[in-house]
């Protein structure tokens, strides 16, 4: 490869990691804005999944026009439901749903409720129940193989979350299936709602638990770093006959200090006002 092309792809490369860090501040700013209107928003967890979210959107995924059909797009499923203020930053970023709506959410009338619902487009599962989401995510990357489809599934989850049995029953099955089309990103913010997770149930050696089940394990030691999250998910897409999982460190309630790195999930409607004023 010319020096030439060389400058060319990198360049095109740091515009790409450019636009993400650009989504991931708006998308911040509207998750704030969702905590200062609505208390019960579950703010730790959504802050710490923002960069992963936005890199498989924008930086992994086909572009989505949320009307396709179920074999023409990339799938991209939310497990850690609860996460869902951080999806539909998401949206709103991305222009797929009027920015105006992140100030109705869990609004009875609202078409933004407190977990992914797949009557709002661009959710393609409704998930809520913690685990279930990836046992559907693996259903679905069986059947885009059966059908052919050269669409891939990504499908995040929280570190907390693996204390769900159902997640090894997917892990499994997937890895049995040699779903390569499959790739699975934990947002491993080391805590979960009754606190830090390896005092709550300890998981042991996630890396090699991860391995032995069959998975490509990929380790993101800074998973809000956007050039590491390209790296991995640019990685798990070269890998045949086995799933891939991306175990990405984050910091949960990232970008909100008071919470930053504790199992706090939430602030008051001032302190997120306050917050969005400083962001201004």
């Amino acid at each position: 490869m010319s020096g030439g092309n060389t400058l060319l792809i990198q360049r095109t490369r740091d515009e790409l990691i450019n636009r993400i860090e650009n989504k991931v501040k708006e998308m911040r700013k509207y998750i704030i804005e969702m905590a200062s209107v609505e208390k019960t928003v579950h703010l730790g967890s959504s802050m710490s999944v923002v960069e992963i979210l936005a890199t498989i959107w924008f930086g992994a995924m086909k572009p989505r026009k949320c009307d396709e059909a179920p074999t023409e797009h990339d799938w991209l499923i939310l497990s850690k439901g609860h996460a869902v203020p951080a999806f539909y930053a998401l949206l709103a970023s991305a222009g797929l749903i009027p920015k105006h709506w992140v100030r109705t959410i869990r609004d009875i009338a609202s078409p933004l409720q407190g977990h992914p619902d797949d009557t709002l487009a661009c959710v393609d599962a409704p998930t809520g129940s913690l685990a279930q989401g990836f046992s559907f995510a693996t259903g679905v990357a069986k059947g885009l193989k059966m059908l052919k489809s050269e669409r891939r599934v990504y499908v995040v989850l929280g570190d907390g979350e693996l204390d769900e049995g159902e997640v090894w029953e997917a892990a499994s099955t997937a890895a049995a299936l040699r779903l390569d089309n499959l790739t699975a990103v934990v947002d491993w913010n080391g805590f979960q709602l009754d606190g830090e997770t390896h005092k709550v149930k300890n998981k042991g050696d996630l890396i090699g638990k991860w391995k032995s089940f069959g998975w490509h394990v990929i380790v993101v030691d800074d998973g809000h770093d956007v050039s590491q999250l390209l790296d991995a998910l640019e990685e798990s897409k070269k890998i045949k006959g086995m799933p891939t999982v991306i175990l990405a460190k984050t910091v949960r309630g990232k970008g909100v200090p008071s919470i930053e790195g504790t199992k706090q999930q939430r602030i008051s409607p001032s302190e997120a006002k306050h917050l969005l004023e400083n962001l201004e």
